[in-house]
C-alpha cells in the first residue's frame, strides 16, 4: 500500500513523500480500516516543524483520523464488521490507504455523512468535547470564549458551547470569517482590528470569560488568565501562534516559547482560576475510557444535529503538501 511519510522536519513539499510500505495488521480489538478520507490537524503541523515532542522517530506515517470501510477485524473485535462504515483516531499512521484503529476509538458514521465529513469530526470533536464537557463543564448562562474560532476545533467547540446555552465569544483573523461566526450566534472579535482583552471587558461590562479555550498560545494565555473571571477556566489545547512558517523562522518560534508567562499555582488559588491542558495521546495512553467516551457523545451530538463539521477543503492523496500549506497559513475556515 501507499502512505504519506514524514520524512524530515521542513516546508511541506520537502518534508512528506508518498512511499510504499507494508499494509498494517489489526491486533486483537482493533479494525483495518480502508482509508477512504483522513484529517489533517495542527498537531501535524507541529510534528513537520520539529516541535511535536510525542512525535516518532523520523521516518514516520502522521495523521490521527480516518474515515473509511472496514476491511478485516481483530480476533477480539466484536463491535464492527467488514464492510461498516466507520470514522476514528489513529496512533499515528492515518496518511495512508489503509490504517488499523483501535475498536474503542471508532464510531459508525451516521447515514448520510460522507467519508470526508466523518473524517473532520474524531480530532475536533474530541478537543472540543474534553474542553468543554468532559474536563470541564460550561453551563447556561456562562460565558465563553474561543480563540481561532473559525479553524475546525473553534467550529466543533462554538457550536457546542451554544448548544449548552452559552454566549459565545470567538477570536478570527479577517472579516469573511467573523460573517461566518455571526451567522451562527457567536459573537465575532476581529483580533487584527482591536485589542481582545479590552474588547472582551467593554462587552462583558467589565465580568470578564468563564471559559477560554485556547490554540494559540504566546500572548493570549497571559491575556486570557486576566480576562478569567473568579471561577474561570483556561484550557489550553495548542501553541500555533509559535509554528514557524519557514526555515528560518524556526529559531525564533523556540525563541517565543522562552516567552510564554510562568503560571503561579498561588496566584491561580488567590484568583480563584484554573488552567486546564488537553494532549488527546496522553489521555488516549493513561484515560482511554474518557476519550472513547468522548469520541461517542460527539457523534451522538452530529447524529442529533448539534453539531457538524465545516469543510473548508478537500485535497487528493498527492497534494498534502497543499493541504499543510493551507492548514499553516490560517486560510481555512473549517476543516
Amino acid at each position: 500500500m501507499k502512505a504519506i511519510f514524514l520524512t524530515r522536519v521542513g516546508l511541506p513539499e520537502d518534508a512528506l513523500n508518498i512511499r510504499d510500505t507494508q499494509e498494517p495488521e489489526p491486533a486483537p480489538k482493533e479494525v483495518l480500516v480502508k482509508v477512504m478520507a483522513f484529517g489533517i490537524n495542527f498537531a501535524d503541523i507541529l510534528a513537520r516543524t520539529g516541535m511535536y515532542l510525542d512525535a516518532p522517530k523520523l521516518p514516520f506515517v502522521p495523521g490521527y483520523e480516518v474515515a473509511g470501510v472496514v476491511e478485516k477485524v481483530g480476533a477480539q473485535c466484536r463491535k464492527f464488521q467488514p464492510g461498516m462504515r466507520v470514522a476514528g483516531l489513529t496512533n499515528f499512521g492515518g496518511y495512508a490507504e489503509k490504517a488499523v484503529v483501535h475498536e474503542a476509538v471508532c464510531q459508525l458514521i451516521p447515514d448520510g455523512m460522507s467519508f470526508e465529513e466523518a473524517s473532520a469530526v474524531p480530532v475536533n470533536g474530541v478537543t472540543a468535547f474534553l474542553a468543554l464537557k468532559g474536563l470541564t463543564s460550561v453551563r447556561r448562562g456562562e460565558s465563553v470564549l474561543v480563540h481561532a474560532a473559525a479553524g475546525g476545533v473553534g467550529l466543533m467547540a462554538v457550536q457546542m458551547a451554544l448548544d449548552a446555552g452559552c454566549r459565545v465569544f470567538g477570536t478570527v483573523g479577517t472579516r469573511e470569517k467573523a460573517k461566518v461566526l455571526e451567522s451562527i450566534g457567536v459573537e465575532a472579535i476581529v483580533h487584527t482590528e482591536c485589542d481582545c482583552l479590552n474588547e472582551i471587558m467593554r462587552r462583558t461590562n467589565g465580568k470578564g470569560i468563564d471559559l477560554v479555550l485556547d490554540s494559540l498560545g504566546g500572548r493570549s494565555i497571559s491575556e486570557g488568565l486576566r480576562m478569567l473571571s473568579a471561577g474561570g477556566r483556561f484550557v489550553s489545547i495548542g501553541i500555533a501562534s509559535h509554528t514557524p512558517k519557514t526555515k528560518r523562522s524556526l529559531l525564533s518560534a523556540g525563541m517565543g516559547l522562552l516567552k510564554v508567562p510562568i503560571l503561579h499555582p498561588y496566584l491561580l488559588l488567590s484568583d480563584s482560576k484554573s488552567f486546564i491542558g488537553i494532549n488527546i495521546k496522553r489521555i488516549s495512553e493513561q484515560r482511554p475510557e474518557l476519550l472513547s467516551f468522548s469520541l461517542e457523545e460527539v457523534f451522538n451530538m452530529v447524529r442529533d444535529g448539534k453539531v457538524k463539521p465545516y469543510i473548508d477543503s478537500i485535497f487528493q492523496f498527492h497534494d498534502c503538501p497543499m493541504a499543510h500549506r493551507r492548514l499553516q497559513g490560517r486560510q481555512s475556515i473549517g476543516k
